[in-house]
């Protein structure tokens, strides 16, 4: 890597842990973001931050100038807003992200997607080769049970095009899906955790979701990066299925206090197979226990 690479989203939860990954494996990062002012995480790491809209064709182009590779990861999450803003940020924005890596002369590509890109299965191990979600809304998928739809139609449709564009552009792209993430910093699941341990009685259903610490998720991207072999194909990146009882008798082991647990049986699970990426990636899922006393080192709630 001749140049920084370059991190969209950057100010974001996976986006910061993303870019403590690269620097720690000694690469140069330069964040691509909308908001300077929200980069304190990256400003206390001395990153340095490029501004530009995945609306702006021409900021992007100017932001992306000199980097070695880009890591596509802005994007809206579940529940942000109507059809229409997912299609404007998450297709057409990383359409226009990608053409603006093209011509910047950033050949090296990888694109986070999403797990949500599947037709989910339950009690069923997903790889790589599973049915995908496809170009239209479907109505009867289980992920719609815990995943908007539009975001996942939309992360769909991105990734679809982000394989298009590759081939027509002469992009070296590599596809990342995580499943569900946790850990410091985290504004969603890791605050559902600290607001649960703060009640006094939980009734939690024992179905099984792959969740994963994000910086376990994050540290694929430089082993992509590396991996020549990564070129052209897509990964999956997710925990065990795990339930919300496991996460929470975890945390009362590790902070002597928490909820009494009430479980509701729900003999359901997600499942996705992520020997590609640990075999090609070096990707490794740690303990939960181990992932979770970092979180309860950085504060949880």
């Amino acid at each position: 890597m001749t140049g920084p690479i370059a991190v969209t989203g950057a100010t974001g939860f996976l986006g910061g842990h993303i870019c403590d990954a690269l620097l720690e494996q000694g690469l140069d990062v330069r964040a691509v973001v909308r908001d300077p002012n929200k980069g304190a995480h990256l400003t206390a790491l001395h990153i340095p931050m490029a501004t530009a809209d995945l609306a702006d064709a021409d900021a992007l182009l100017i932001g992306l100038k000199g980097c070695s590779a880009l890591v596509a990861n802005a994007a809206l999450g579940s529940w942000a807003g109507p059809i229409d803003r997912y299609m404007a940020v998450n297709v057409h924005g990383t359409a226009r992200l990608l053409r603006a890596a093209a011509q910047a002369g950033v050949p090296r590509v990888v694109l986070i997607s999403t797990v949500a890109v599947y037709r989910t299965r339950l009690n069923s191990w997903m790889d790589e080769n599973a049915a995908l979600h496809g170009p239209k809304r479907r109505y009867f998928l289980a992920s719609n049970l815990t995943t908007d739809w539009r975001y996942a139609l939309s992360k769909s449709l991105a990734e679809a095009q982000a394989w298009d564009l590759a081939r027509e552009l002469g992009l070296q792209l590599t596809v990342l899906r995580p499943g569900p993430i946790f850990g410091p910093r985290d504004p969603k699941l890791t605050q559902r955790y600290g607001r649960l341990m703060g009640q006094r009685r939980c009734l939690v259903p024992t179905v099984g979701v792959p969740q994963l610490a994000a910086l376990d998720c994050a540290r694929a991207v430089p082993g992509a990066l590396a991996t020549p072999q990564s070129i052209g194909r897509a990964y999956n990146l997710a925990g065990p299925p795990t339930t919300m009882v496991d996460v929470l008798r975890t945390l009362t082991a590790l902070t002597g206090a928490g909820p009494q647990l009430v479980p509701v049986p729900v003999p359901l699970w997600v499942g996705y197979r992520t020997d590609r990426a640990r075999d090609e990636l070096g990707f490794i899922s740690r303990p939960l226990d181990e992932t979770l006393a970092e979180v309860v080192a950085a504060g949880l709630g």
